[in-house]
């Protein structure tokens, strides 16, 4: 039966297989009905492409395992909480404990709450597919058409090319789209867009790249001003992305990484031309 004012709570599931960089996948979503009692939940399958890419370093059992466990875990719950017959106060009590802060492999975001006239399966079914579904779409697909743009300039506009490579630092390890040595050390070129979603995953993604510029840094593997972000602004007129944009910029710009709007094209490539002696000749396009 539909209840014309139903209300849910709800978690995202979140893997993250290395606590020390913190970055993470969406995986799933918990959702309960107090009222009436419901705890569901969906979580992504074991053979999960989208992730197992995403952390091109992690070993694919790890991810596998994960959610086997948490699955696990999730229908015990649910098997105790029907048995028990539990609602409201006590079925929100055990969700809490459940959701609430942890150093794991698989944890949970914030909890929401949503007011909707639907019943809980398709509820939960839509807030999959907007944060599990959708999410590594929101972060990556336009920053591939980005990545295709330059290659196809840089192949018409360059004598050297730059290559697809995976650099260490640290304890980070992550592949960009466009490295080369030259007599100066390495010359890296990233696109970034804030094209997601909601503010706070912009800030996520965006973020992110900022903690792995640091790292190379640091680490000296890229001087940075051997180093271009190439941002594309976000398109949503809403302040919170404005803010996310001029925090993650203001990050690069404080890491004195050379910062250039990505419809500059002009620009990138002189960056990307004005890169030394080039000392590798093994590198190739991939």
């Amino acid at each position: 039966m539909i209840n014309s004012n139903s209300v849910y709570a709800y978690a995202v599931v979140r893997f993250m297989p290395f606590i020390e960089t913190r970055e993470f996948a969406n995986v799933g979503i918990v959702l309960i009905e107090p009222k009436e009692g419901r705890l569901i939940f969906k979580v992504s399958p074991k053979r999960f492409g989208r992730v197992t890419n995403f952390f091109e370093e992690m070993d694919k059992q790890l991810y596998k395992q994960a959610v086997e466990s948490f699955t696990d875990e999730l229908t015990r719950l649910q098997s105790f909480c029907r048995a028990n017959h539990l609602r409201n106060k006590e079925l929100i009590g055990v969700f809490r404990e459940l959701t609430r802060q942890r150093e794991s492999v698989m944890h949970f975001g914030n909890v929401s709450r949503v007011l909707a006239n639907e019943r809980a399966e398709k509820m939960l079914d839509k807030l999959y597919q907007k944060f599990v579904a959708r999410d590594f779409v929101n972060q990556k697909y336009r920053e591939q058409q980005m990545v295709k743009a330059l290659r196809e300039t840089f192949a018409n506009e360059l004598a050297h090319k730059y290559s697809e490579r995976k650099l260490k630092a640290g304890i980070y390890e992550f592949t960009l789209p466009f490295v080369r040595n030259t007599s100066q050390g390495k010359r890296i070129i990233k696109p970034l867009a804030f094209d997601q979603k909601t503010a706070m995953s912009a800030a996520e993604h965006g973020l992110m790249w900022v903690n792995r510029m640091k790292a190379l840094v640091e680490k000296n593997i890229v001087m940075p001003e051997q180093a271009l972000i190439a941002v594309e602004p976000p398109l949503k007129p809403h302040n919170d992305f404005k803010e996310v944009y001029d925090e993650v910029t203001g990050s690069v710009e404080d890491l004195g990484i050379n910062l250039e709007q990505f419809e500059n094209i002009s620009n990138i490539v002189s960056f990307a031309r004005d890169s030394g002696d080039y000392i590798d000749s093994s590198t190739s396009w991939q």
